[in-house]
């Protein structure tokens, strides 16, 4: 009787504190937000919507402001996946990542998209552009995390390791940018993909924690994107595309890497051919759940 009431003890602190960061989380977002789009109004930081209304155009950078705070908060309140090496990797991965995405957003042009029109670029017209650079050392950041993770594994010469999870990080960050060309698609895209990982994960209490506080913030941030407020930018979509490839790479069984891989490529070569809003008009189930939250039939 006395294990079982530690061990409800224990789950109980562990929920209560997975609550206390999400509702932390979510309130210092609503207070820094405002603040945030201002400074990006006043820095000239805007693009045009759909209505033409200049909007802020970066606002993804929320998650690269917040996230170092709401980690040291969980480091703080000692919930576990927030006190490992893990916390520190996922810290690298998302700012590297979000670096390069800003990157693009400032200095890229429409001029190539997709892999092989940046590499296209690069190989025959011996020039590197923006989104190149931002493939290049994208690759980089998740080689290093895949060479980190089999490390904290015990599995430093294991290749599938290495390779499975870099192939996950590398192309989860570009299948959110393929995405973010309507209000708040990447966002319900993010969430799906969140909930399946969730629903699959083998490894729940040792990770969870340390993905709740970008949770939080997103779904603060959502309805000013669906509502064609704000524009996450690259710096926002590459965050949460490579979010959803750590957790991919942490907390999925081997089995269930191979068909998210196999999806995640399936997508890249989709991308080069077809125009996946094109396909999501093509399908009123799929165009439902794209025009949810905008006030769009």
């Amino acid at each position: 009787m006395a294990e079982v009431t530690q061990f409800m003890t224990t789950l109980f602190l562990s929920l209560l504190r997975y609550i206390i960061i999400l509702f932390i989380c979510y309130g210092i977002t609503a207070f820094i937000f405002p603040y945030l789009l201002r400074m990006m109004q006043e820095s000239n930081l805007q693009k045009p919507n759909f209505r033409e209304e200049l909007i802020p155009s970066e606002a993804g950078m929320i998650f690269v402001v917040l996230l170092p705070l709401t980690i040291g908060i969980g480091m703080f309140l000692k919930v576990k996946s927030f006190t490992t090496l893990n916390a520190i990797l996922f810290l690298f991965v998302v700012i590297g990542m979000g670096f390069l995405g800003l990157l693009d957003d400032l200095i890229g042009t429409n001029e190539h998209k997709g892999f092989r029109g940046h590499f296209k670029a690069l190989l025959k017209e011996k020039r590197l552009t923006s989104g190149g650079f931002k493939a290049i050392f994208g690759a980089v950041i998740a080689m290093v995390f895949s060479l980190a993770t089999a490390s904290l594994m015990n599995a430093h010469w294991n290749l599938w390791v290495i390779l499975i999870n870099f192939i996950l990080v590398v192309l989860s960050a570009n299948t959110i940018n393929l995405f973010d060309l309507r209000p708040g698609r990447a966002g319900k895209v993010f969430l799906v993909g969140f909930i399946l990982i969730l629903a699959f994960s083998k490894d729940f209490e040792n990770y969870m924690g340390l993905f709740l506080p970008l949770l939080a913030i997103v779904l603060y941030y959502l309805p000013f994107d669906l509502k064609a407020k704000v524009m996450m930018g690259d710096v926002g979509s590459n965050i949460l595309g490579a979010t959803l490839g750590v957790m991919m790479a942490w907390m999925l069984t081997d089995f269930s890497k191979i068909i998210a891989a196999t999806l995640l490529i399936i997508l890249q070569l989709l991308a080069e051919k077809y125009s996946f809003t094109k396909i999501i008009e093509k399908y009123r189930w799929l165009k439902k759940f794209d025009n949810w939250g905008r006030g769009e039939n």
